[in-house]
């Protein structure tokens, strides 16, 4: 397979600073030729580096901690930042956080180094349309990346909390201490970068790139976040109804042995063999499913339940974690050992299901919103799925029966269960402690501010309870 990410941003990217910066300097590099970007080919290798930094080490394997965070499983083995995760005591000493800080603003700023260049001409030759798709890939990668920044260290759930993030809109190569934005702004901006990727992204790409769906299904999902029931939930139509053939596999298994080449899939990063790599999810091995979700599967199937054969369990969890079908990596979600001589494994930001399932939540919040259409989408899902569908009639019960369906269908892919485990109980559908003992106080919703990121701004005030 021919290489599409190239490992070097671009080769005018050169020497580490000494910086101890994390949120205005990344990625640490500095760009002195005034050439860097001079024309679509130039400017291409810069776009591959913003795509390639959303595979490296410290960003590509997070999911599992937010599977251990909230009810999915628990970290089971060794995993790099792993203390305080299983039991929601996360210190701010935790130096993986700040690696993880870094990486997300290392991508935000190659993003900004691309969309700066090409606003200001510096790509000669390129035509209007493909400077302004380059520029809308760009731009929903920031927002996807502002977005995890924003669910992991800011008061998501809150539209009236001063406690969003720093938001960065031009390259840094220098210490700059920017405050946080609130919550509102911090969507605002999110926001704003994905009408600009929805009115201008490409089409019938691969589903390893970015485009126009793909922004529409994070606009999606960001609205569900600020209560914009009736935008979620029109936008969620619009991305199942699409016209690029993105759709349900007929067989949930095939989701991961297609990876990114899924019609469901709207974007995985790409993967591959040797030096092509991929992400770092092979590191599932290390976890393994939580009594909230064995319990959950088992009563989808009438029967006692056998975990070894994956008998009278959801066939989800059955797929991964039967011993037929989980393979090395002890989840047959991942089914790739990852290494330099093997195929390597992708992570799932977006797909199709949970688009369904966010409009079936945004149609149930709705006073307006039909029920009935909910119903028939969680059903879609459970169908096939090959369980019973659902025949529940009460809005509040169908809510609930939505919840526990992303996490049947979505567990140790991208954390989602964590983030709906917190609006839930942020609405009051739910106690999050009844869910997840230790997920006891508010302030544990989110994670600290890194002691490094606070040490580099000074402007940046710790999150609450930290």
């Amino acid at each position: 397979m021919k290489k599409f990410i190239n490992k070097l941003i671009i080769l005018s990217l050169i020497a580490l600073s000494a910086s101890c910066s994390v949120d205005d300097v990344e990625p640490y590099y500095q760009l002195t030729p005034e050439d860097a970007i001079r024309d679509e080919a130039s400017a291409q290798r810069i776009l591959n580096g913003v795509y390639d930094l959303s595979r490296e080490f410290d960003v590509s394997f997070f999911p599992l901690h937010l599977a251990a965070y909230g009810n999915e499983g628990r970290i089971s083995g060794f995993l790099s930042g792993m203390n305080g995760m299983n039991n929601n005591t996360v210190k701010v000493q935790n130096p993986f956080l700040s690696n993880l800080y870094n990486g997300h603003y290392k991508i935000i700023n190659s993003a900004n180094f691309l969309i700066g260049k090409l606003e200001e001409g510096a790509a000669v030759g390129i035509s209007d349309e493909r400077k302004a798709s380059m520029i809308a890939e760009a731009k929903t990668m920031r927002a996807l990346v502002s977005f995890k920044l924003l669910r992991y260290f800011g008061e998501h759930y809150d539209l009236s909390s001063p406690y969003g993030i720093v938001l960065k809109t031009n390259f840094s190569t220098e210490i700059v201490s920017i405050p946080r934005s609130t919550v509102q702004e911090s969507y605002d901006f999110i926001l704003e970068d994905l009408d600009d990727a929805i009115a201008n992204g490409p089409s019938n790409i691969p589903h390893f790139l970015v485009g126009k769906v793909t922004a529409q299904a994070l606009k999606a999902k960001v609205l569900l976040y600020m209560n914009d029931y009736q935008g979620a939930a029109s936008l969620a139509d619009e991305v199942i109804n699409n016209a690029e053939g993105y759709a349900l596999e007929t067989d949930y298994a095939s989701i991961f042995t297609n990876t990114y080449n899924s019609p469901e899939v709207l974007f995985a990063p790409v993967h591959g063999s040797g030096s092509e790599g991929g992400t770092q999810m092979s590191q599932v091995k290390q976890t393994t499913y939580s009594e909230t979700l064995r319990a959950l599967s088992d009563a989808q199937v009438p029967g006692a339940g056998v975990v070894s054969s994956g008998a009278d369990y959801d066939p989800r969890f059955a797929y991964a974690y039967s011993d037929m079908t989980k393979g090395n990596n002890a989840n047959g979600k991942y089914p790739f050992i990852s290494n330099a001589e093997n195929e390597n494994n992708t992570m799932y930001h977006l797909r199709l299901a949970e688009i369904y399932l966010i409009r079936a939540e945004a149609l149930l919040r709705d006073p307006s919103g039909d029920d009935t259409e909910a119903l028939s989408l969680l059903n879609e899902i459970r169908t096939r799925a090959g369980v019973a569908p659902s025949t529940t009639t009460d809005n509040a019960e169908l809510l609930e029966e939505v919840r526990q369906e992303k996490l049947l269908e979505l567990f140790f892919e991208n954390g989602e269960p964590l983030f709906d485990l917190v609006r839930f109980s942020i609405l009051g559908d739910i106690n999050a402690a009844d869910v997840k003992q230790s997920l006891d106080q508010e302030y544990k919703y989110i994670f600290p501010m890194p002691d490094q990121a606070v040490i580099g701004n000074t402007n940046l005030e710790q999150n609450p309870g930290y």
